[in-house]
């Protein structure tokens, strides 16, 4: 058995040293302190890839990716926080090629300008610093899905929900979240934050337009939501239950609709 682990070990520790990457790499630059090299495989497959001065915590991680469509371009993919992300995207248009840098939890990408005169001694660097980082489980860490971070989010966005209740309508009420039965595969698909949040906002919506709406729920101290496959909305003396799934239409409708015959 112990055999065997190690003859594992050894094959997985040897695989990017298998990569046989070509002499030259692909050197990018923002013009304002952003810079990435590429290091592509022969076969253009894979590529090996590092960012700089971009203050993230992929900054200056060699990156293994792999080269596939991006809509009508290609993109160089690779995993982070639990799914595949494009990392730098390759239109070829008539001249060759402009690149894209995309950092993760960013919305806009930064075009890059390709130097034309790579040094060849980076791909060496590169496939050096990637088993040096790699071994400490560097990228590792950056695949794995970070539960806590989205965890943190979607608790903001009940939080923000809750206090617009109290500055709009006047009256505390907690929407509330068993979090310990969202497993990471509903966490990481889901915007459960925003699905749960919509009774409080609606609330508060509807305090803004209309004062006296406020005493039509004087008497809840709570909403309970549930992240399911029905829509359902029901009051159990001072508690709101409210049942959420995410294919489920016109919800903001439904619960205009319930509130208002509270």
């Amino acid at each position: 058995m112990k055999k065997i682990l190690l003859i594992t070990c050894a094959l997985l520790s040897s695989n990017s040293f298998a990569l046989d990457l070509a002499k030259y790499p692909i050197e990018l630059t923002s013009g304002d302190g952003v810079n990435v090299v590429i290091a592509t495989t022969t076969d253009k497959k894979q590529a090996l890839i590092k960012v700089t001065g971009i203050n993230h915590e992929i900054d200056g991680i060699t990156l293994l990716t792999d080269f596939k469509p991006h809509g009508s371009n290609n993109a160089y993919k690779y995993t982070y926080d639990g799914s595949e992300r494009s990392l730098v995207s390759v239109d070829q248009g008539y001249s060759c090629c402009s690149y894209t840098l995309y950092i993760p939890d960013t919305r806009d990408g930064i075009y890059l300008a390709k130097k034309e005169t790579p040094n060849p001694i980076l791909v060496a660097d590169l496939k050096a610093q990637y088993e040096q980082q790699k071994s400490k489980g560097l990228q590792a860490k950056l695949a794995n899905f970070n539960r806590e971070k989205h965890l943190s989010y979607q608790q903001g966005k009940i939080t923000a929900a809750n206090s617009e209740i109290e500055k709009q309508c006047g009256v505390k009420i907690q929407t509330d979240v068993d979090w310990k039965i969202i497993d990471d595969k509903i966490l990481q698909k889901y915007a459960i934050g925003s699905f749960c949040a919509q009774v409080a906002n609606e609330m508060a919506s509807m305090c803004e337009s209309d004062q006296s709406f406020k005493n039509d729920i004087a008497h809840i101290n709570n909403i309970e939501c549930q992240f399911t496959d029905q829509l359902k909305l029901r009051q159990n003396d001072t508690t709101l239950t409210f049942k959420t799934a995410p294919k489920a239409p016109n919800q903001r409708q439904f619960i205009d609709a319930y509130l208002r015959n509270l």
